[in-house]
């Protein structure tokens, strides 16, 4: 009798040993599965906010120049570019905003100057920025993040052309 205890006492280790190796190991791949759902949600929404961040930093620069000629579209050397004038006093100014399909900037200077578009400030990293008009008043920003995703905003200036 003896001997049968000792043979159901090593069984019965050995099956709650065995138990806790499967659940450390459910647990495991499940912590695994939700860190990497978890960092590609993060990085979704880390790409989506700069995409967005960085059109909505145009649409309202768009806006800031609403006025009867105070913003077209142009070009910096190769470089498709919102042009945004200012007036200060007896100087006026020109404001471009552009992409180099990486990033996008903006550089200010005196109407007339020379510019080249190394000049500019990197305003924030996006890709494959446009920039189009779209009729009416209404001007479409469109950048892609970096799953391809093409984010899309739809401006409109009420002063006209």
């Amino acid at each position: 009798m003896d001997k049968d205890q000792r043979t159901t006492h090593t069984a019965d280790l050995l099956f709650t040993i065995g138990l806790f190796c499967v659940f450390a190991a459910a647990a495991f791949i499940l912590v695994t599965i939700g860190v990497q759902a978890y960092r590609n949600t993060a990085r979704h929404m880390q790409d989506t906010f700069s995409t967005r961040t960085a059109l909505s930093y145009v649409a309202e620069k768009l806006r800031q120049h609403d006025t009867v000629g105070g913003a077209e579209l142009g070009q910096i050397e190769d470089c498709p570019a919102l042009l945004l004038y200012d007036r200060l006093g007896d100087d006026a100014y020109c404001t471009y905003i552009y992409s180099d399909g990486e990033a996008l900037y903006e550089l200010t200077v005196r109407e007339g100057t020379d510019v080249t578009a190394s000049m500019g400030s990197l305003i924030m990293e996006v890709r494959d920025f446009a920039i189009t008009d779209a009729g009416s008043g209404f001007y479409e920003f469109s950048a892609a993040d970096s799953d391809g995703h093409t984010v899309r905003y739809l401006a409109h200036l009420r002063s006209g052309d």
